[in-house]
């Protein structure tokens, strides 16, 4: 079965991450996109008169959801609109928030992360290298975590388990969006991050992608899925030309591809290459990482798919797989392999609906992500919204994916 709706706690929290109360299931009028090594959102609508209304509009406020079986999302609000109207004179407040990886959009890596003023670094990079994993948790740590100066310290964030998984990398940061260079790094080591609220505090943690593709097969034919819409395209790049110190031809140049992306190379009839600028590097190791990471990112043909889980399937979305996982579905008789990028949820009065985005996978940044990836998920929403009119059966469903 899918996540039902009383297997979901919606609750209030205040500035300093306490929870103040819990929304009734029978109350909720929620929506959420979560999405893989990214910044995720949320909207709750509550009346006026709602006990929580005035802790949700209070700055600093957020949402804790829970799953049954872990934290699915937590994050803070960042606005609210208010309306009334003859039927409802006393009025609904909307209440829109984003998960809390958004501190990781929010914060730059500094050059010298040990100096709070970006204006007078005295460094050109924190240069850092060692196990992918443990590289990304000490950029974490070094820049809002618990080693940051005080100023740039976000308030309440702990590190989680690193067990120095990945291969060994070099990272050169001057001033890139910290979630970017995380992304960048967790492409390398086939991981996964986010930031997270357990108990009374906020939690950086990385995870390993899990292949589930052996056993987790997802299809309309076999009864795991109600309804899927794929798309199927070219390779972003297939040939990345890395160029590093110098000038003309003194200039360090290198170029990086892989089995995957001359394969797609042949698939497409297109040899795609991209020019990567690394002239702050001479070090050729890093070189080649950078030319790895814009392969690992779009050196394939990509798959991209929403598709709503079956109810009654015993493969259970938030259980038996999840945000990340690399899992197998069935399009148009081919099985294809791909990760788990977005979870979308929906429950008002018209019921709750869960569907799933796979593929598609963008670097770290809030408007490409609200804007992008998620626009996938809202998209469907919106359709959930317009299919509620609707009669059901097939009609519903395809409304669900898109197709009408």
């Amino acid at each position: 079965m899918i996540v039902r709706l009383q297997d979901i706690t919606v609750e209030v929290r205040d500035k300093a991450l306490t929870r103040v109360g819990m929304v009734r299931p029978e109350e909720l009028i929620f929506e959420m996109q979560d999405t893989f090594n990214n910044v995720g959102s949320w909207k709750i609508t509550l009346g006026a008169e709602h006990p929580l209304t005035p802790h949700l509009r209070t700055p600093g406020s957020g949402l804790v959801v829970t799953g049954p079986t872990y934290t699915m999302l937590s994050g803070p609000t960042t606005k609210f609109e208010y309306a009334a109207t003859p039927e409802d004179p006393g009025g609904s407040v909307v209440f829109e928030g984003v998960s809390d990886d958004i501190v990781l959009s929010d914060m730059l890596a500094f050059p010298e992360p040990t100096n709070p003023d970006g204006a007078t670094q005295a460094l050109a990079h924190d240069v850092r290298q060692g196990p992918a994993e443990s590289v990304m948790h000490s950029f974490v740590k070094a820049n809002i975590g618990p080693t940051a100066p005080v100023g740039r310290r976000k308030t309440g964030l702990t590190m989680g388990t690193d067990l120095g998984r990945g291969p060994n990398v070099v990272k050169s940061a001057r001033f890139p969006v910290l979630g970017n260079l995380l992304t960048e790094l967790a492409l390398l080591g086939n991981l996964g991050f986010r930031v997270i609220q357990r108990g009374s505090n906020l939690v950086f943690e990385t995870y390993e992608v899990t292949d589930r593709s052996d056993f987790i097969r997802l299809d309309v034919l076999n009864g795991t899925l109600s309804g899927q819409r794929a798309t199927i395209s070219a390779p972003g790049v297939t040939r990345a030309i890395v160029a590093g110190q110098g000038e003309l031809t003194k200039r360090q140049l290198l170029q990086v591809s892989s089995p995957t992306s001359v394969t797609a190379e042949g698939d497409w009839g297109r040899r795609i290459e991209q020019w990567i600028d690394q002239r702050n590097t001479d070090d050729w190791k890093e070189l080649q990482q950078s030319g790895d990471e814009a392969i690992a990112d779009a050196g394939f043909t990509k798959v991209d798919v929403q598709l709503v889980p079956m109810e009654d399937t015993a493969m259970t979305l938030g259980k038996d797989w999840g945000l990340g996982d690399r899992v197998a579905v069935v399009v148009d008789n081919q099985e294809l392999l791909s990760n788990v990028t977005g979870i979308a949820m929906k429950a008002g009065s018209n019921g709750f609906q869960v569907g799933a985005v796979l593929g598609d996978a963008t670097g770290f940044n809030l408007d490409i992500a609200l804007n992008k990836r998620l626009s996938n998920a809202e998209k469907r929403v919106s359709h959930l919204e317009r299919s509620d009119a609707g009669t059901g059966g097939t009609s519903e469903i395809m409304s669900i994916m898109g197709v009408w």
